[in-house]
C-alpha cells in the first residue's frame, strides 16, 4: 500500500511576481488595450443579441398558439357538424377557416 500524498497548501510566491514581469510599469498600447477587452465586449454583444432574438420570437409564438387553438376548436366543430366527412376534409376546412377563409360554404 502506498503512503498518502503530501499536499503543500502554502506556496511562497509573492503576489507581485504573479503578474508578467515584462508588463510592470509599462503602459499598454492601443492594440493591447483592445485585445484585453475584446472578449468581454464580444460576450456582452452576443448576450444582448440573443436576448433581442428571443424577445422578437415572442409574438410569433403567441400567434402560433392562437392559431393552434383556433384549429383545434374549428376541427371539433367540423367533426360535430359533419360527422360523415373524412378527417382530412375536416382538417382542410378547419385550416381554411383559421387562415381567414369563410366557413359557411355550400357543400355537396
Amino acid at each position: 500500500m502506498l503512503p498518502p500524498l503530501k499536499v503543500d497548501t502554502a506556496i511562497d510566491v509573492p503576489l507581485a511576481s504573479m503578474s508578467a514581469p515584462y508588463q510592470e510599469g509599462r503602459r499598454l498600447t492601443q492594440r493591447e488595450m483592445v485585445r484585453s477587452h475584446a472578449f468581454s465586449v464580444l460576450a456582452a454583444l452576443s448576450t444582448i443579441s440573443l436576448i433581442v432574438i428571443a424577445w422578437s420570437l415572442i409574438p410569433i409564438s403567441r400567434q402560433a398558439a392562437r392559431w393552434n387553438g383556433c384549429f383545434e376548436e374549428s376541427l371539433r366543430w367540423q367533426r360535430r357538424d359533419f360527422p360523415k366527412e373524412s378527417k382530412t376534409i375536416s382538417k382542410l376546412w378547419a385550416t381554411r377557416y383559421c387562415n381567414g377563409g369563410s366557413l359557411p360554404m355550400p357543400r355537396k
